[in-house]
């Protein structure tokens, strides 16, 4: 079984390099050792993401990324091929990417790995350590492509 990579592009109002992203996000779950699974990406408007993050996370506003688990992750559970999907607001991510001083897809890449540790179990969310380990495995993976 080969990496299984799907990047839907469901807003029209910002342009992205979409094989470019594609890529990287295959050199990221390759080095993460997640190359055998299957992951989807959308690219979605702020409208899209505010509605999931209103039904999933009561949260009534739009935000830069979500991910969604395949299946319910908990100790023991069998691992199925499938990741989940990572929602990313392309225009948070530009409007966030002139702020940064980086182009679209540096930032879409961030946003990607960030949701796909997510999906991979990391959660910033739960204590200050697991913020770090997640914060810590992001600087790896990134200077990981940084050397490509």
């Amino acid at each position: 079984m080969s990496m299984t990579l799907h990047v839907h592009n469901r807003q029209r109002t910002v342009p992205i390099q979409t094989a470019w992203v594609k890529q990287r996000a295959q050199h990221m779950m390759t080095y993460l050792g997640c190359a055998e699974r299957e992951l989807s990406v959308v690219f979605g408007s702020d409208r899209l993401l505010q509605t999931l993050n209103r039904s999933y996370r009561g949260k009534d506003r739009p935000t830069n990324v979500l991910a969604f688990p395949q299946t319910p992750i908990y100790p023991g559970e069998p691992e199925t091929a499938l990741l989940g999907d990572v929602v990313i607001s392309l225009p948070i991510a530009a409007r966030e990417a002139q702020d940064l001083q980086q182009t679209l897809e540096e930032r879409v890449v961030y946003l990607l790995l960030h949701g796909l540790l997510h999906l991979l179990g990391y959660d910033h969310e739960a204590s200050v350590p697991a913020r770090r380990r997640m914060a810590t495995r992001e600087r790896q993976v990134l200077a990981y492509l940084h050397g490509l």
